[in-house]
């Protein structure tokens, strides 16, 4: 295998997301890399359906879209 291909591996890189959660992975980028969501506070990973802190933009219209769901399922 040709070793100039590949970029290099970080191990242990901090990640922070705006819900103060902070967390270490592996990634071919050098951290520390910051987040808008993260596994803990985005809805589709969240137990309860329910964002600890609301982000404007995408996230607000995915909740949107989710409530609509929810109100055509319920009826």
């Amino acid at each position: 295998m040709k070793k100039w291909i590949h970029s290099s591996y970080h191990q242990d890189v901090e990640v922070s997301c705006i819900c103060w959660a902070n967390f270490k992975l592996n990634a071919t980028v050098p951290g520390p890399i910051k987040v808008e969501t993260c596994y803990q506070c985005h809805p589709a990973f969240n137990q309860n359906k329910e964002v600890k802190k609301v982000v404007k933009g995408m996230m607000e219209k995915f909740l949107e879209k989710q409530k609509r769901i929810e109100a055509v399922q319920n009826k």
